[in-house]
């Protein structure tokens, strides 16, 4: 299975290390959502639809991560063996839903 991220979601993600970088003067939160990113990404690999919740209304599916603070949506193409991560959203943000 592989995983690619669209420039939306790197940009997001991106974004989001920076401010909690910044806020917190120093790295630490930033590379424990990295480090929850990447076990969600070892995590999808193995079950691309456990845990994750289809939201009609983007056709994407949710998965919540870091108790919820986080989610990442995503696209799942079973024929490509492929996930692509579409969007890096803190859930303080408008849902997409």
């Amino acid at each position: 299975m592989e995983i690619n991220w669209t420039n939306e979601a790197i940009e997001s993600f991106r974004d989001t290390l920076r401010y909690w970088s910044k806020r917190n003067c120093n790295n630490d939160y930033s590379n424990k959502i990295i480090d929850e990113v990447e076990k969600t990404e070892v995590f999808l690999k193995e079950n691309p639809m456990l845990l994750s919740k289809f939201v009609e209304e983007v056709k994407l599916y949710k998965i919540l991560i870091m108790k919820g603070k986080f989610a990442l949506y995503y696209d799942f193409i079973e024929e490509e063996n492929l996930i692509v991560i579409i969007f890096f959203r803190s859930t303080k943000q408008k849902p997409l839903e």
